[in-house]
C-alpha cells in the first residue's frame, strides 16, 4: 500500500513540480484565463482520483500527507487565480491604453485630415496663381517679344536709311560691331546711343581721310567733307561730288560731274540725299530732249526759231518806225525817212480839194509796211499745235505697232511710241503760245503806229484847210 501511495504522488510530483517551476521560474507563462481554468480542472480531478485510489487501496494515508498534497494543490490554484487576475487586469489597461492610443490617433487622424484639407485647397489656390501667373507672364513675353520684334525693325530700318550716306563710319555706340540675333537690354540701350548718335551726327560737318574711288576706277586717299547725310565732296582744283556704295562701304566720284560751283565759303546741301545731284549732273542736252520727237520735233523748232525770229526783226522795225514817228511829230521840217514825213510831203504837194485823197492815199502806201510779218507770225503760231498733233498720232501708231509685233509686256518697247507721242505735243504747245503772244504783240504795235498816221493825217488836213480859207486858196 505505502509503495503504491509513493508512486500516486511520484505522479502527482511531476505535476506540482511543473506548478512549482511555474510559480518561481520565468520560463512558464500563461497567456489566457481559460487555459489556467482547464489546468485546475485537470488537477482537481486528478488529486480527487488519487484521493479516491488512495482510499479504495489503503485506508490508512498519513494526514500529513494528504494534507501537504491538499495544501499544495490550494497554493497552487490560488497563484493560477492570482496571476489570471493580474494578466485579465494587465489585458484591461492595455485595452484601455489602447483605446487612449486609438482616440488619440483618431484625433490626430482628423486634425491630419483638417490639414490636408486645407493644404489641398491652398494647393488649388497656388496652382490657380501659377495658371494666373503664367498666363500674365506669356502676356507679357508676347508683348516683349513684339516690342524686341520692333526693335530688330527699327534697328534694321535704321541701318538701311543710314547705310546709304556712310554716318556708320563715325559710330561709336558698339551697335554695328555687337549686332547679335537675340535681343537683350543691352542691345536696346546700343540701339538707343546709336540713333542719338546718328541724329547728332546729321547736325554736323565731318571731315575725316577715307579712301574713294575715282572716275577712271583707281582708289585715292583724300579728305572727305562730309555735310551730314546729305552729300560729300572732295576739294581738288574745284569740289568734286562724291556718291557713296554701301555695298562697297566707300565713296566714288561722280561722273559725269555736276556743274554746280562751290568755294571754301559756302555749304551746298542737296535734300535729296546726292538724287538731285546727279539728276544736275546726267540732265539732257536740249538736242537729247528734242531727238525723241524726231522729225515732227524738228520741225517745230524750225518753226518755232523762224516765228521769233520774224517777231524780233519787225518787233525792232516797228520799234524804229515809232521813234521816226514820235521824232517827227516834234520836228518842224518834213523828212522822207519815216512814214509820218512821208505823208506830209505828199500833202504839200496837193491842192484844193485833193488834199485828202492824197493823204488817204499816202498812208494807205504806209499801212502795209507795218503789217509786213504779222499775218506770216500768225501762220507760224497755229503750225506747232498741228504738228504736235502729228506727232502724236505717229508715237500712237507706232506704240500700236510695238505692241502688234512684241505684245505690251517689255514696256521700254512701247515707251519709244508715246514719248514721241507726248513729246511733239508738248513741243508744239510750247512753240505756239510764245509765238501767238508774239503776233499778238506786233499786231499792237502795228496797230498802234496806223492810228498815229491816221491821227497825224486828220490833224494835217485840218490845218491845211484853215490855211487855205485863211489864203483865200480852194
Amino acid at each position: 500500500m505505502g509503495s503504491r501511495l509513493a508512486t500516486l504522488i511520484s505522479r502527482v510530483d511531476p505535476l506540482h513540480k511543473t506548478r512549482s517551476a511555474g510559480r518561481t521560474g520565468p520560463a512558464v507563462t500563461y497567456t489566457s484565463h481559460s487555459s489556467s481554468s482547464e489546468n485546475r480542472d485537470h488537477v482537481m480531478k486528478s488529486v480527487w482520483l488519487m484521493l479516491a485510489l488512495a482510499i479504495g487501496w489503503q485506508a490508512s494515508v498519513l494526514a500529513s500527507e494528504l494534507d501537504r498534497v491538499l495544501e499544495q494543490v490550494k497554493q497552487g490554484s490560488l497563484i493560477e487565480k492570482q496571476q489570471a487576475d493580474q494578466r485579465v487586469k494587465q489585458a484591461i489597461g492595455e485595452l484601455r491604453d489602447a483605446r487612449h492610443m486609438l482616440a488619440r490617433a483618431q484625433d490626430k487622424l482628423k486634425q491630419t485630415n483638417a490639414n490636408n484639407i486645407a493644404l489641398e485647397d491652398r494647393i488649388l489656390q497656388l496652382q490657380a496663381s501659377l495658371k494666373q501667373r503664367r498666363a500674365q507672364y506669356q502676356t507679357q513675353r508676347e508683348s516683349m517679344n513684339s516690342v524686341f520684334k520692333h526693335v530688330v525693325e527699327h534697328g534694321d530700318l535704321m541701318m538701311q536709311r543710314v547705310s546709304p550716306h556712310g554716318l556708320w563710319l563715325f559710330d561709336q555706340s558698339g551697335f554695328m560691331a555687337k549686332k547679335e540675333q537675340s535681343v537683350d537690354l543691352a542691345h536696346i540701350k546700343r540701339l538707343w546711343v546709336a540713333l542719338l548718335e546718328q541724329s547728332v551726327f546729321t547736325s554736323k560737318v565731318l571731315r575725316s581721310k577715307q579712301s574713294i574711288v575715282l572716275a577712271n576706277g583707281e582708289q585715292q586717299l583724300a579728305q572727305v567733307t562730309q555735310f551730314g547725310p546729305f552729300n560729300a565732296y572732295v576739294m581738288k582744283d574745284r569740289p568734286r561730288w562724291l556718291r557713296y556704295l554701301p555695298s562697297e562701304k566707300t565713296w566714288m566720284e561722280m561722273a559725269p560731274q555736276p556743274t554746280v560751283g562751290m568755294d571754301q565759303q559756302q555749304m551746298l546741301i542737296d535734300p535729296s540725299f546726292g538724287a538731285l545731284l546727279d539728276k544736275q549732273a546726267n540732265a539732257p542736252t536740249w538736242l537729247e530732249r528734242i531727238k525723241p520727237a524726231g522729225v515732227v520735233g524738228v520741225m517745230i523748232v524750225l518753226i518755232g526759231m523762224i516765228g521769233v525770229a520774224i517777231a524780233v526783226v519787225r518787233g525792232l522795225a516797228l520799234r524804229k518806225a515809232k521813234r521816226e514817228i514820235d521824232t517827227q511829230i516834234l520836228a518842224h521840217q518834213a523828212n522822207a525817212g519815216n512814214a509820218l514825213g512821208r505823208v506830209i510831203l505828199a500833202s504839200e504837194k496837193c491842192q484844193g480839194a485833193q488834199l485828202e485823197a492824197v493823204i488817204d492815199e499816202a498812208v494807205l502806201k504806209e499801212v502795209p509796211s507795218f503789217k509786213i510779218g504779222v499775218g506770216s507770225l500768225a501762220v507760224f503760231a497755229s503750225i506747232p499745235p498741228l504738228l504736235g498733233l502729228l506727232g502724236t498720232v505717229g508715237g500712237m501708231i507706232e506704240t500700236f505697232r510695238m505692241i502688234t509685233e512684241h505684245g505690251s509686256a517689255d514696256s521700254q518697247l512701247l515707251s519709244g511710241g508715246i514719248s514721241q507721242a507726248l513729246l511733239t505735243t508738248e513741243m508744239g504747245l510750247i512753240v505756239a503760245v510764245p509765238l501767238l503772244l508774239l503776233h499778238c504783240g506786233l499786231k499792237a504795235q502795228s496797230t498802234q503806229l496806223i492810228e498815229v498816221l491816221e491821227q497825224q493825217s486828220a490833224g494835217l488836213i485840218v490845218i491845211r484847210q484853215q490855211a487855205d480859207v485863211q489864203g483865200g486858196k480852194c
